[in-house]
C-alpha cells in the first residue's frame, strides 16, 4: 500500500473474518459478505467484482458476539477487484462502542 494512503488512515486496522450483511440502495434485500479488516472509522468488505460506485452509501450490520449487533450506514471510499473499503457514516453509540471493542481485542491478540 502506498505510504500516502497509509498516512490518510486515522485508525489502525485489525484483521477480522466477520460476516457482514449489506443493503445497497439498488437492491431490496441484504447481501451477505465477509469483512477482511476493521478500524474505528471503517472496514474492508470482500466482494467478488463489486459493481458499485465510490460515494455510494450502504446499510450494514454484523454480529459483534454475545447477541450484540452493530448496525449503521457506511460510504464506499475504495473499490478494487476483491472488495470495497467503506467509511462508517452513522453508527449509534452502542454500535460505535462495539466496533472500538472489536478493534482493541483484535489488535491486542495480534
Amino acid at each position: 500500500m502506498a505510504d500516502d494512503q497509509e498516512e490518510r488512515r486515522r485508525h489502525q486496522r485489525a484483521s477480522v473474518d466477520l460476516g457482514v450483511s449489506l443493503k445497497f440502495p439498488s437492491v431490496q434485500q441484504f447481501l451477505s459478505a465477509c469483512a477482511g479488516d476493521i478500524s474505528e472509522s471503517g472496514m474492508f468488505i470482500r466482494l467478488e467484482n463489486p459493481q458499485h460506485q465510490t460515494g455510494e452509501v450502504v446499510t450494514l450490520q454484523f454480529d459483534a458476539g454475545k447477541e450484540r449487533i452493530v448496525q449503521g450506514t457506511a460510504r464506499i471510499v475504495r473499490i478494487d477487484p476483491t472488495g470495497i473499503g467503506v467509511e462508517f457514516v452513522e453508527l449509534d453509540y452502542i454500535s460505535r462502542q462495539l466496533v472500538e471493542m472489536i478493534v482493541r481485542i483484535k489488535l491486542a491478540a495480534g
